[in-house]
């Protein structure tokens, strides 16, 4: 298994290579990259954070519960930090497996979960202004209430940041 948060370009296609192996019928491979626009807003660039120690081993259990889960062969997770402009991967899963059905299931899996559930953030920067990404719900079981008042504030400070991932 790779898995990794870098502060540097990803090398899309040199993991890939690295994940191939003879067993293999198929090698799933999500490449989320930076488009240039969020609902109908022109993107700058967008600016990730984490809270790095965390994310490597939630990063780590989500790799290891696909190979169960899924029965594929080996798995590739790698999440860039910091400023990306577009074009540029912020992520790449890789997933190898004797079975093509198997690998997608557990690609798809795995970005749908990093994103719930791993405490890596975005912030999206338009021609416009910016805002931390909503993305997808944080887990009810540890979403952290606002204060009265401030529900539906962007300036909600930390209340504001934790309930969302991307």
């Amino acid at each position: 298994m790779r898995i990794e948060i870098t502060d540097g370009v990803i090398p899309a296609a040199e993991i890939v290579a690295e994940m191939k192996a003879g067993a293999d019928g198929a090698v799933c491979v999500f490449d989320g990259i930076v488009r240039d626009n969020t609902r109908g807003r022109r993107t700058l660039h967008l600016d990730y954070e984490a809270y790095r120690e965390m994310a490597l081993e939630q990063m780590k259990a989500l790799a290891a519960e696909a190979v169960e889960k899924f029965g594929v062969r080996d798995v590739a997770v790698v999440h860039r930090l910091g400023r990306l402009l577009v074009g540029e991967t912020s992520v790449l899963i890789v997933v190898a497996s004797a079975h093509r059905g198997a690998a997608f299931d557990a690609c798809r899996w795995l970005i749908d979960t990093l994103k719930k559930t791993v405490p890596i953030w975005k912030k999206e920067q338009f021609v416009d202004g910016a805002v931390w990404a909503d993305g997808e719900p944080f887990p009810e079981e540890i979403v952290v209430s606002k204060p009265a008042g401030q529900e539906g504030s962007e300036s909600a400070g930390a209340a504001e940041d934790v309930r969302g991932l991307r």
